[in-house]
């Protein structure tokens, strides 16, 4: 580091931070990426350390050109050229650029692109934040963290590397892929330069996935603002199916592109660029069928998003719908029990470790492109980087400790301010945190909503910082590193999979009675903070949904849902209330409930929802919301789901239910038998 002077921060990110500076040697700008080894696996070092060894190779004049690298005792540290602008800066500023400079844009993307694939690397993470400008506004590569050099032989990957906005169809369906995934990406990168924002852009993963899976681009609007060349050029690349994507030799040629590609004077012989001969083709097809065999059979297929049925009313249909949307109100939103009690105060150490987050801004529509106006929004995504610190447990509490009392007493500005919220809640991602910390933090989180005299604007303030620092995703979170059986993936890619959008490996969990008194109340007041937040807003709802999706975790809610549920009723009945709360207000999401109820796995504590066993619970809270449950799975969700749960043991529950000496399970158990006559299922068993 003494032959540089560091002049300022670039940015920062969860490996580390960028820094200019200055070579004092030369005087010329150079950029410092500085990644910290604390808290890092080897797993995670080595993929750094190979990200190092791509980017040393490659020598292009629209890739950043690395300069060098070295090794610290805490830090690894590299040095590239220096580029002046980021492209988000520019799109950040003006919301979408003209035609002819989007143009010259793709043809420097397009000779970068071109040299990784013939030099059999895919970059695999494209993205407008992955793409600088120097002083000569021309456009260059860079962050080589999920690049991988695919060796002579191989012809498709599997691993899932990537940004949800720019991932291709085959990626979100885990299928092996090969180069063409970058031709997606680019296409969604030229297609966001031109329009102000990506081909599919929505505020939940969830949605995300469905678009890019099953929604068309509406090309006949396109035409009217752009070039037939430039259209033409994207339909190529925005080809779903990649055995349909534009290839090299079609790019090569196009007239959008065609004798402005700055092509290298030597191509390997197995460039990624050059058309398969049939022997190779052959071999290529026989990889991908031999990955998605291996995949099926450690992963289910994932099943097309079906759309809501449309139940049939009877006459009793209004009054019963007001009645059952006033007792659901009463019966979901969780009540929240916090009994800490106060203990003798330490001073607090540095705690705080930020969790990375992505947020994609400055989007456009296509309708009001035309009319100028500017909509702003954001796709929330959930990098899980765990703060391996050690924690000392006794110190943790009493900060936690002391923090609940200034909370009791009236001083909330630990809870609305983000920076000091993210304090409390990195616990939550640690996992050298005992349950008993964790039930600290949930509990010191609840307070806000049970202590009287909170004015109305501070609690909009603390749920506006909670849904900033990701509260219920970090909630999630814990409970998967608490239950998780080990900390290793068995995915044989370097790159951290928790970092990727979409879920990877196989969950394995601890046996259900391997946990101690305290990991089930730090679960449980979890999750009755999560019912919490759900009800009163559904963004919490959609985090939650994400977080599921993204962290894979439909396994360990279901082997919450099968607690025994006497001893462990509180953390059911939150379950019950969250997913109830999910069928009812996110309807088109109601595919993760499913996958939860359907989950299989050789877990030993792993079995089948016993609804029965729920209806005929000794409290009435139980009875009520499995009631609710039922109703809305039914309201919801396709003839063959509820089917499967579906006999006459349940049927007969509820209708013996109707006659519940509790009121609420009464009318509960009345509009859900009044929901199920109308379906085939419910008929057909006598």
């Amino acid at each position: 580091m003494d032959k540089y002077e560091v002049i300022g921060t670039l940015g920062e990110g969860s490996f580390g931070r960028v820094y200019k500076a200055k070579q004092l040697s030369s005087g010329e700008f150079v950029a410092l990426k500085v990644i910290s080894k604390r808290g890092r696996s080897a797993k995670e070092l080595k993929g750094f350390r190979r990200e190092c060894e791509i980017q040393r190779d490659l020598h292009h004049p629209n890739i950043i050109q690395m300069l060098d690298s070295f090794e610290t005792e805490n830090e690894i540290v590299v040095i590239t050229e220096f580029a002046h602008t980021e492209l988000t800066s520019v799109l950040g500023k003006v919301g979408y650029l003209p035609e002819e400079k989007v143009q010259k844009i793709v043809w420097d993307l397009v000779s970068a692109l071109y040299y990784l694939h013939s030099n059999r690397v895919l970059h695999r993470d494209l993205k407008p934040q992955n793409i600088l400008l120097d002083i000569n506004n021309i456009a260059k590569l860079c962050d080589f963290g999920f690049a991988r050099n695919m060796s002579t032989g191989t012809h498709v990957l599997t691993s899932i590397k990537g940004t949800p906005l720019y991932m291709a169809p085959e990626l979100i369906d885990e299928k092996p892929y090969d180069y063409t995934a970058d031709l997606w990406s680019l296409g969604c990168i030229i297609y966001e330069l031109l329009m102000g924002t990506p081909p599919f852009c929505t505020s939940s993963i969830l949605h995300l996935i469905r678009l890019i899976k099953y929604e068309h681009i509406q090309w006949d609007t396109l035409s009217t603002f752009l070039s037939q060349n430039c259209t033409s050029f994207l339909k190529g690349l925005l080809q779903k199916n990649p055995s349909k994507r534009i290839t090299w030799n079609e790019i090569l040629v196009h007239p959008f592109i065609k004798g402005h590609v700055n092509i290298a004077k030597k191509t390997p012989p197995q460039s990624l660029t050059r058309p398969l001969s049939p022997n190779t083709s052959q071999a290529k097809e026989q990889q991908r069928k031999e990955s998605m065999k291996n995949k099926l059979s450690k992963i289910p297929s994932p099943k097309p998003v079906e759309t809501p049925s449309t139940s049939k009313t009877s006459k009793h249909s209004s009054e019963q719908q007001k009645k059952l949307n006033s007792q659901d109100m009463q019966n979901n939103n969780a009540h929240l029990d916090v009994d800490v009690k106060i203990t003798e105060s330490t001073d607090q150490k540095s705690l705080e470790n930020d969790l990375s987050n992505l947020r994609i801004s400055s989007i456009k529509t296509i309708e009001q492109l035309s009319q100028g106006s500017l909509v702003k929004s954001t796709l929330q995504t959930f990098n899980f980087i765990e703060d391996n610190q050690p924690i000392e447990t006794d110190e943790w509490i009493a900060f936690l400790t002391r923090t609940i009392q200034e909370i009791i007493d009236g001083e909330l500005v630990s809870l609305t301010e983000s920076s000091q919220a993210n304090v409390i809640v990195s616990p939550l991602r640690n996992p050298n945190a005992t349950s008993k910390v964790l039930n600290f933090v949930a509990r010191l989180l609840s307070i806000p909503f049970v202590i009287k005299d909170v004015n109305q604007d501070c609690l909009t303030k603390i749920r506006k910082v909670y849904l900033e620092v990701k509260l219920v995703p970090n909630l999630v979170y814990a409970c998967k590193l608490l239950l998780r059986e080990c900390r290793e993936d068995s995915s044989s890619d370097l790159s951290s999979p928790i970092n990727s959008p979409l879920p990877l490996g196989v969950e394995r969990y601890r046996k259900l009675s391997e946990l101690s008194e305290d990991d089930f109340q730090a679960i449980q007041h979890i999750f009755t903070l999560i019912a919490h937040l759900v009800h009163i807003d559904d963004d919490f709802l959609l985090q939650f949904c994400d977080s599921v999706v993204v962290l894979s975790v439909y396994l360990l809610v279901k082997l919450l849902l099968s607690l025994n549920v006497k001893a462990k009723l509180r953390i059911v009945a939150d379950v019950l209330a969250v997913l109830t709360r999910l069928l009812k207000q996110l309807p088109e999401n109601g595919d993760v409930v499913v996958k939860i109820i359907s989950s299989d796995s050789d877990h030993p504590d792993n079995a089948p929802l016993d609804l029965v066993d729920l209806l005929k619970h000794s409290e009435p809270l139980m009875r009520e919301r499995t009631c609710y449950f039922v109703l809305w799975l039914s309201k919801t969700q396709q003839f063959n789901v509820v089917r499967s749960l579906w006999n006459v043991s349940i049927k007969d529950t509820l209708e013996a239910l109707m006659y519940d000496s509790m009121e609420t399970v009464r009318n509960a158990a009345e509009c859900t038998v009044i929901e199920l006559k109308s379906k085939d299922y419910y008929r057909e068993i006598k």
